[in-house]
């Protein structure tokens, strides 16, 4: 294998970007090539009428891996990136109890009928912390910021792997009491797109981050996360080409040398980090010819994730009485209705207000709303036409309206067939190597370790750039 000088990174989101400035910075030639007219990928903000809205992520969970990129990228993140804490997560119930979650483990409950045991609560979530609290710290300090070793690992996680059996349901179950908590405990995790009897119980851990350390918000929007990313690629050397969308991956003898990018032809490579999903690596940007049989077959497996509706919202009024982030929950046991809806009437969803964190997303000193109202999950993603999506967003409406006055000034939706088209969420995040079977060809982003979200989506670009650094031909 010749040596490699010249490495073309195909998409500028966060994994992208921090491949990008750790080869640039070992003196590697990078090139890289984004579809959009901005970088950011799922991080990026769009700004419409004076209002900023997030384009996929909405806030920033684990912090502390997102140091560690920067501490490899030799960039100062308190400085390039300073965040703010999402004070609070309100999640209201059928029987109009509010449950708020903070970090530091704390959880008030506010009940319009009967009163909750504090004392009892306060002993639950002191026995929730000392179970789970080390698992998240063995994935923040080890598992999400080294290369996966299983000898490594062994020793690590054996203490905990008896915390590792059985769902959310049944966990929240044994550590508490109160079903409202239950109800807002498990609701804190609807995001997986799971229901709770059926989620497993690793996925408490995303639980854990909001009690431990909380949520952030970059100053500015999550857009400003890939634009100080990109310092370390621009400062050394490295080029950044927008609106260049990867058609193919092209081998020669078996081994990348090159790639086709719309509008510039054949550019030549010596090597390629995709940051694309695996699925759309292996079955969309290479020819059929050159994919592996097993590849092949892993790539077919692959199912899409949840359908999503994202209403987002500027307003020309302040809203209040509510939290950053806000949800419309019911009980655990009916939490499957979330996914399920048995009619069009909006009952259940999730809202975001991220100007209650940071006004200034608001230039008109108004508000800004992302909603996700709960939808059919059998629908087809290209059922969702115009005429579906705005029946939709007009009963999603309604609801929202029964608890906040909004003076609508933007509004921006995505439907699921857009979330599909745009985002490819997939099942099962964590499922490809960073080294491929293809000589040459390497992979990050949401699907390989440490898998999804926006912090360890950042780090599996680090591993992948590492891993090709590795080679004895750089």
């Amino acid at each position: 294998m010749g040596k490699i000088r010249t490495v073309g990174i195909i998409g500028g989101g966060v994994s992208g970007l921090s491949a990008g400035g750790l080869l640039s910075r070992r003196g590697v030639k990078v090139k890289l090539f984004e579809a959009n007219d901005k970088l950011g990928g799922l991080c990026a903000t769009t700004k419409i009428g004076g209002y900023t809205f997030n384009d996929g992520a909405f806030y920033l969970g684990l912090p502390r891996i997102l140091d560690h990129v920067f501490e490899r990228l030799d960039l100062d993140r308190r400085s390039v990136l300073p965040l703010r804490k999402i004070a609070a997560h309100q999640m209201r119930l059928p029987d109009g109890t509010v449950v708020s979650i903070e970090d530091k483990f704390k959880v008030t409950v506010d009940k319009r009928v009967g009163d909750a045991d504090t004392v009892r609560l306060q002993r639950e979530l002191k026995d929730m912390r000392k179970k789970w609290e080390p698992v998240l710290r063995l994935f923040e300090d080890d598992i999400f910021t080294h290369p996966f070793s299983l000898s490594r690992l062994i020793p690590k996680v054996l203490p905990h792997l008896h915390k590792l059996h059985g769902t959310v349901t049944s966990e929240i179950r044994t550590l508490f009491s109160d079903e409202a908590v239950r109800a807002a405990m498990a609701g804190a995790l609807l995001f997986t797109g799971l229901r709770p009897q059926k989620t497993p119980v690793i996925s408490i851990l995303g639980l854990i981050a909001i009690l431990s350390e909380g949520f952030y918000l970059p100053e500015g929007g999550m857009g400003r996360i890939p634009e100080a990313l990109s310092q370390s690629l621009r400062k050394n050397g490295g080029e950044i080409f927008l609106n260049s969308k990867v058609h193919k991956i092209l081998l020669k003898n078996g081994r990348v040398y090159g790639l086709e990018i719309e509008g510039q032809g054949l550019v030549e490579v010596d090597a390629v980090i995709s940051t694309a999903s695996g699925m759309a690596t292996f079955s969309s940007l290479l020819n059929p010819a050159d994919l592996p049989g097993g590849m092949r077959r892993k790539v077919q497996k692959a199912p899409l994730s949840h359908n999503a509706l994202s209403i987002q919202l500027g307003l020309s009024n302040v809203i209040d009485g509510c939290s950053h982030s806000n949800s419309i929950l019911p009980m655990m046991n009916e939490q499957a209705k979330y996914f399920i809806p048995k009619s069009d009437e909006v009952r259940w969803f999730v809202y975001f207000v991220p100007t209650v964190t940071m006004p200034d997303l608001s230039s008109r000193g108004g508000s800004i709303i992302e909603m996700f109202p709960t939808i059919k999950q059998g629908i087809p993603a290209d059922d969702w036409d115009e005429q579906k999506t705005g029946r939709a967003v007009e009963s999603a409406l309604k609801a929202l309206s029964r608890l906040h006055a909004i003076d609508i000034a933007v509004k921006r939706v995505i439907s699921p067939k857009d979330f599909q088209a745009r985002m490819h969420l997939y099942t099962g995040a964590a499922q490809f190597p960073h080294a491929s079977q293809i000589p040459g060809l390497y992979q990050a982003g949401q699907t390989t370790n440490p898998g999804f979200g926006v912090a360890p989506a950042a780090m599996s670009g680090i591993f992948a750039a590492e891993t090709l650094l590795k080679t004895k031909n750089i």
